[in-house]
């Protein structure tokens, strides 16, 4: 019976994604990409930092989503792995 309810959770939870990716409106619509501007005052970071934040959240969004769940799995794999045996 408990193989069921992950088998309904999980369901549950791919129906979710999938609905919050095909209800995200991906185009730009003919906006301005997002830059990275230092208010007044304040230096220019040299890093590039901010840039490298803006591509993650905005170009390589689905990218950055794929390996999370790919390390979230990789973590819940290492646990079972890792857990010790009912004696």
């Amino acid at each position: 019976m408990v193989k069921y309810k992950n088998v309904i959770l999980t369901l549950a939870f791919l129906a979710a994604l999938f609905a919050s990716l095909s209800l995200t409106p991906w185009e730009q619509g003919g906006k301005e990409p997002y830059s990275y501007v230092p208010q007044e005052g304040l230096r220019v970071p040299e890093s590039g930092i901010g840039n490298i934040g803006i591509d993650i959240f905005t170009t390589y969004v689905f990218s950055f989503e794929i390996l999370a769940l790919v390390l979230t799995a990789a973590l819940v794999g290492a646990i079972y792995i890792a857990r010790k045996e009912a004696a």
